[in-house]
């Protein structure tokens, strides 16, 4: 039967469009729950099986001689044709052996000629190349001249050295913190690298706004450009010469490294022979970099300049040109810190002072990386064999490890090829072989080897009965080298590493670090684990507290440590909240509007109805000014979030963000925060007057929502004092 409607059906059916969004609205908030439940518990389920480990590095076939000829035909194997199919468009190496240069060897462009200037080729003795975070180790040469002079003190508070106040809560730096990287500075990135114009004074880098001290000092491995920067100031104080003089002075002039410098700009005759810095061969060159960190990367040099100074670190210049004492290099290329600074972290790889000890088994090795945006370096140096080899390249290549992985080929094929031996490569490959089911291949554990010795004999100290297992290393690590009081805490969120315990007593990385695949280590010491079938150390610690045995620090590569995350910490749990919680602000602000129009519609059909603009069904709601807070502060938390996200992107690529966006963000951000009153409210009256579960549900999921993003933001430190990252 057709009936027809009558007037009081007439609103409800008006209504039914509005409520019809609501319900949409919850539904697809439950829905965007389940989905992400569903996929957290899969991955943490997905976590737990043992997967087929990645294929272990091997060591490349040794027993060479360390020739003239056969190292250039190595190299240009090695590197020559290696550059077309990575796309750098160029790259000089050096090697020093037996006290004098073995060879210098240039290979594709150090200008392409697709800008201005016509193309060059790379030339070792007369193109100089950015060196990057190499500069740290000549800066810390100069620095060890002071202290062999009695100006300056390793262990001494570098606060009497300063003129300014350095806030250190968490305990005096020292310079030999410094050249540690355990001063226990957060990481600065902001104003790290900059254009030709931005150059900044060496006082004013390091006292505008230096960053917080979070580690107590000597005791935490936090890779700090700011450390750097700030022990040259130190040398630059003492002296009273500015630092790039002094420099030229007592190591440049005095080694005969005459095409060396870290002034910014370059002088003129320096300058013409700079490469090109290049993202990859098919891109233009990028405007020279400014490294106002200049003490910690700001150096500029030629292959042979640098076969100089490696010269000079292996004690094989003539006494009239030495930078330093045999006793100071002693000192420089040994461990700078002990188990009453590190704790069980001591087992692993230790910071030389400013040198990176890359000793592996069998082999005793120390240098130093550097990079900027677009030049790649490394410096190793291999003492007992009084051997060094020196790389830079141009560009980044087209493949975000191009450079990285063409550095760790030409470092570890010479030191197979040249310094292993045959015997040592043919050992290692047979005990891959051998012990491949049973994860071996790492080298036999001495139980009693001392800790000092745990790296170059490749075993660690104790019983692999004792201390932390598998199970004890298993979570979500953040890496020391972050920010931590201000925004840039929320580049955390990115890089974060997962360790997850296998049946067989490993572990699996992923990351791994320098990587980005999954590593797999096992348990060679109490504190000590290995690479299967590699050489890469991990060192553990625990909280050592009422026998707990879960590990909270892993440290690797001498400088860098990975500290237990906090549950709130973990992208795993925090991106898909936040995630959630953006979806369910962005729908109800959706909503607002559409919902607005729609009541003006109503209004408009009843009126041409005749309805009175008295009765009940007509009579505009009063708005609601509590309801309409709440939404502001939804809209206010969105725009504040994708601004972070823009200045996320921004950090990372070393671009300038002014403090005035910062701190308007941050008031942004401040708004939605404030919006949970209003929101509650909002949410407390729907309950209270029965509006139905649909309404009553989305205005509980706003209220979560903007709960869940405020803590993400106060635990992300973006409503923090200081804007500084």
């Amino acid at each position: 039967m057709i009936t027809t409607p009558t007037r009081e059906a007439s609103p409800s059916r008006r209504r039914h469009p509005r409520l019809l969004v609501r319900k949409t609205l919850a539904a697809a908030a439950v829905v965007a729950l389940g989905v992400t439940l569903a996929g957290c518990a899969s991955g943490a389920t997905g976590a737990t099986a043992d997967p087929a480990p990645p294929a272990p590095p091997r060591h490349q076939p040794g027993g060479h001689s360390l020739t003239q000829d056969d190292v250039d035909s190595w190299l240009d194997g090695a590197v020559g044709s290696a550059l077309q199919t990575t796309g750098i468009p160029g790259a000089t190496v050096s090697v020093v052996a037996d006290g004098k240069l073995l060879t210098a060897r240039g290979y594709g462009m150090a200008d392409t000629g697709t800008g201005e200037t016509p193309a060059e080729a790379v030339d070792p003795e007369r193109t100089l190349f950015r060196v990057g975070s190499v500069s740290k180790v000549v800066s810390a040469t100069a620095i060890m001249q002071l202290v062999e002079r009695g100006d300056l003190d390793l262990d001494a508070d570098v606060q009497q050295y300063l003129d300014f106040d350095l806030d250190t809560p968490k305990g005096a730096v020292t310079l030999r913190h410094l050249l540690t990287h355990t001063a226990g500075f957060e990481e600065v990135i902001s104003g790290l690298i900059g254009t030709p114009g931005s150059e900044k004074t060496l006082s004013k880098a390091v006292s505008e706004a230096p960053p917080a001290q979070v580690f107590v000092p000597g005791t935490t491995p936090a890779y700090s450009n700011y450390g750097a920067t700030l022990a040259g100031y130190v040398a630059e104080r003492v002296s009273g010469v500015p630092f790039a003089e002094l420099l030229q002075q007592d190591v440049f002039d005095r080694a005969g490294m005459t095409s060396s410098s870290f002034a910014q700009p370059l002088p003129a005759d320096l300058d013409a022979r700079l490469a090109h810095g290049y993202p990859d061969d098919s891109k233009p060159a990028v405007a020279t970099e400014v490294v106002n960190a200049a003490p910690a990367g700001a150096m500029s040099a030629t292959a042979t300049d640098m076969a100089r100074f490696m010269l000079a670190q292996l004690g094989d210049l003539p006494d009239d040109q030495a930078l330093l004492k045999p006793d100071t290099l002693a000192e420089m290329h040994r461990p700078a810190l002990d188990a009453d600074d590190l704790g069980t972290l001591v087992a692993g790889q230790r910071m030389d002072l400013a040198f990176f000890d890359d000793s592996t088994p069998g082999l005793a090795a120390f240098g130093h990386d550097g990079d900027t945006q677009v030049f790649h370096s490394a410096m190793r140096m291999f003492p007992e064999h009084d051997t060094g080899i020196f790389l830079s390249m141009n560009g980044s290549g087209r493949s975000a490890t191009a450079s990285l992985d063409l550095r760790t080929t030409v470092l570890q094929g010479f030191a197979d090829r040249y310094l292993r031996g045959a015997a040592t490569a043919d050992a290692s490959d047979s005990s891959d072989a051998s012990d491949a089911d049973s994860r071996g291949g790492a080298g036999t554990v001495d139980d009693g080897a001392p800790a000092t010795e745990t790296v170059a004999s490749g075993t660690g100290s104790g019983d692999t009965a004792d201390g932390p297992v598998a199970a004890d290393l298993a979570g979500t690590y953040l890496s020391s080298r972050s920010p931590v009081t201000n925004p840039g805490a929320l580049l955390a969120l990115s890089g974060q590493t997962t360790v997850v315990p296998r049946s067989d007593g490993t572990v699996a990385v992923t990351p791994k670090p320098l990587g980005v695949t999954t590593g797999v280590y096992e348990k060679v010491g109490t504190d000590l684990w290995r690479e299967v079938g590699g050489d890469a150390l991990l060192a553990t610690r625990t909280a050592d507290t009422d026998g707990d045995s879960t590990v909270q620090a892993i440290s690797w590569g001498a400088s860098f440590t990975m500290l237990r995350a906090q549950p709130w910490q973990a992208a795993s749990a925090v991106l898909p909240s936040v995630v959630l919680a953006v979806v369910v602000l962005l729908a109800s602000v959706i909503v607002w509007p559409a919902t607005a129009l729609a009541g003006v519609g109503r209004r408009r059909r009843d009126l041409r109805a005749g309805l009175s603009t008295g009765s009940v069904a007509t009579t505009p709601r009063r708005r609601d000014r509590t309801l309409l807070l709440s939404r502001l502060g939804q809209a206010s938390t969105l725009l504040a979030l994708v601004g972070w996200a823009v200045v996320a992107v921004q950090a990372m690529s070393f671009a300038e963000v002014s403090v005035v966006t910062l701190r308007v963000l941050q008031g942004l951000q401040l708004l939605g925060v404030v919006a949970i009153v209003p929101a509650a409210l909002v949410a407390w009256r729907a309950v209270r007057d029965r509006r139905g579960w649909a309404v009553v549900t989305g205005r509980v999921l706003v209220l979560v929502s903007l709960v869940v993003l405020a803590g993400f933001a106060f635990g992300f430190r973006l409503i923090a004092p200081s804007v500084s990252f």
